[in-house]
């Protein structure tokens, strides 16, 4: 993965550091929750992404903050689900500069 980092600040990409804990990924997990149920997510019926989003469970630390487990299971997969959560804590950082470029 570092070398992939590397590689694409090579080329000029600005890349941003997520951390993968519980702090972290306890907000934009709540609300991709939130956008799942409100069916405000699209994600063109996609199979995959289904997949992940049905092996994925929340699992809550001490503090009640959540981050993305997957279901008893070494064969489930949940990267799709962990990488849209990135996104959203991606967003959630700069949601203010994404309101003021899209106004």
């Amino acid at each position: 993965m570092q070398y992939w980092v590397k590689e694409m600040e090579d080329i000029g990409f600005e890349m941003e550091k997520i951390r993968q804990g519980a702090y972290t990924l306890s907000e934009p997990m709540k609300q991709l929750e939130v956008d799942i149920r409100n069916h405000a997510l699209n994600y063109n019926n996609n199979h995959i992404v289904k997949w992940c989003l049905a092996n994925t469970q929340a699992k809550v630390n001490v503090n009640g903050n959540i981050q993305p487990s997957k279901l008893n299971s070494r064969l489930k997969r949940i990267k799709g689900t962990s990488g849209t959560i990135i996104a959203y804590a991606t967003l959630q950082r700069y949601k203010l500069d994404y309101e003021a470029m899209t106004k």
